[in-house]
């Protein structure tokens, strides 16, 4: 199945990605194209890479891609997690897609991954032309670094993050390198740790997704970019696009998609992986596959 290293630019950034064709494509003939979308501190080498691979062995043209400031991607300071600048990217991938001559650009599909699916919703509710939307083991990363984990009301400590934040902004601008903090533990955490970072541990520091493009940082001041921002707050406007999002019954993270859903309209869907964690379905496609096939084709195809 071909793949092809190409290049396109969001905004003032380029960006690095992996266009994959199906087996049979011809130039005469425009195919549906999906963008497929990294997890916080991912890049496309990792499971978004093995999504795009596996859609389009089902026939579909798709794309992964480097955010900005991530994997080879341009944007400095690197490893930025911007939640507005992401969505842009999504947006940009969605144009670039809408320029080749083997994509009918009124059938382009959104898939996110972790972070991407917090970040693919929020792009698709002003970006009319992603036509259905779905998600992996969606995340709110305002949710996740400002609340405490399972929901709740904002930390206690936010406040002092904040100040923090502002500190290393004034730093950086008097020559200091970006402060940065990992994304999830570097060693085995105890067992006390929500799965999430046991399991992100597991999946980016072993051979089992770890990639040398994915350093597991972020510049610690991303805080002040990420405390505000909402991705799901205006889900209703993806409607009457169709919003499929996918998660683990075990997953410690359902709870994000629960809420996502409850905030759009029809049509929608909730679709729960039985005995299945957050990070399980980075790699184990045997479930979310299928469906993600299944609803592409019926929803890009209308």
């Amino acid at each position: 199945m071909p793949k092809t290293n190409i290049n396109f630019p969001s905004k003032t950034f380029t960006l690095a990605g992996d266009l994959y064709t199906p087996d049979a494509i011809t130039s005469n003939h425009k195919h549906a194209a999906i963008v497929v979308v990294h997890p916080f501190g991912g890049v496309k080498e990792q499971t978004a890479g093995l999504y795009a691979k596996q859609l389009a062995q089902n026939g579909f043209v798709t794309l992964a891609f480097d955010a900005a400031y991530q994997g080879t991607s341009t944007g400095e300071p690197r490893y930025l997690e911007d939640p507005i600048q992401r969505a842009e990217d999504i947006k940009a991938a969605v144009t670039y897609l809408s320029t080749l001559d083997i994509v009918d650009n009124k059938r382009i599909g959104a898939l996110g991954i972790c972070a991407g699916g917090e970040y693919v919703p929020f792009a698709a509710q002003t970006d009319v032309r992603i036509r259905a939307v779905a998600t992996v083991s969606a995340v709110d990363i305002g949710g996740l670094l400002t609340r405490p984990f399972g929901g709740g009301p904002i930390k206690d400590g936010l406040r002092e993050s904040l100040v923090q934040a502002g500190e290393l902004r004034i730093a950086e601008a008097k020559g200091e390198k970006p402060h940065l903090s990992h994304i999830v533990p570097t060693t085995k955490p105890a067992p006390e740790f929500p799965d999430l970072y046991k399991e992100g541990y597991d999946y980016y520091c072993t051979p089992r997704g770890q990639h040398k493009n994915s350093n597991n940082w972020f510049v610690t001041r991303s805080i002040d970019l990420i405390a505000s921002y909402d991705s799901y707050h205006f889900n209703e406007l993806i409607s009457p696009r169709p919003l499929l999002m996918i998660v683990g019954s075990i997953a410690d993270t359902l709870y994000f998609s629960q809420d996502a859903v409850k905030k759009a309209k029809e049509p929608k869907e909730l679709f729960i992986v039985d005995n299945k964690t957050h990070v399980g379905l980075y790699d184990d496609t045997s479930v979310t596959l299928p469906k993600l096939v299944a609803f592409m084709n019926e929803n890009l195809f209308k």
